[in-house]
């Protein structure tokens, strides 16, 4: 439980245009709606971290109650609407990648509900002690975009620092 499921820092951002005037502003707009998403989540996520479960019958509920942060935010992420010359880019570096972290944690929730349907608390554990961690969203491309709340949620491999 250490680890808090890391997968659940499902959550990023997207934005950004080249140029100036308008299309910064788009930008700036964007950014500041993303970054307000991720930091929902990201104080979500930590009163959840904070309910960490102690007994092995808490695990399922615990682990749903993070993936469906993940997937409310990715959700709001998906529902904004980026600056148009920049969808492409934010879909293959972001959105998409983000898409596939939150499909990878579904799966893994679902691997806990079945481990908790068998009782089998061993392999209930093993799972807990090892989530999937893979970051899948481009973190220095999300860098040089601007985004900050939302690099750090999004990088689940913890790389976003270096």
């Amino acid at each position: 439980m250490k680890r808090a499921l890391v997968l659940v820092m499902l959550v990023a951002a997207c934005g950004g245009s080249r140029g100036g005037g308008k299309a910064a502003s788009a930008k700036s707009a964007y950014l500041a709606k993303a970054e307000a998403i991720c930091a929902t989540a990201s104080a979500d996520l930590t009163t959840a971290k904070k309910q960490q479960p102690s007994a092995i019958s808490a695990i399922p509920p615990y682990v749903h109650r993070i993936v469906d942060i993940a997937k409310q935010t990715f959700d709001d992420l998906s529902g904004l609407t980026p600056p148009s010359g920049d969808v492409v880019a934010l879909k293959a570096k972001v959105l998409n990648p983000l898409g596939r972290q939150l499909a990878v944690a579904q799966a893994f929730a679902g691997n806990v509900d079945a481990a908790a349907a068998k009782k089998d608390n061993a392999a209930l554990t093993q799972l807990v002690l090892n989530p999937p961690t893979k970051t899948q969203v481009d973190v220095a491309w999300m860098k040089s975009y601007g985004f900050k709340t939302c690099v750090a949620a999004a990088d689940t491999g913890g790389t976003a620092g270096t």
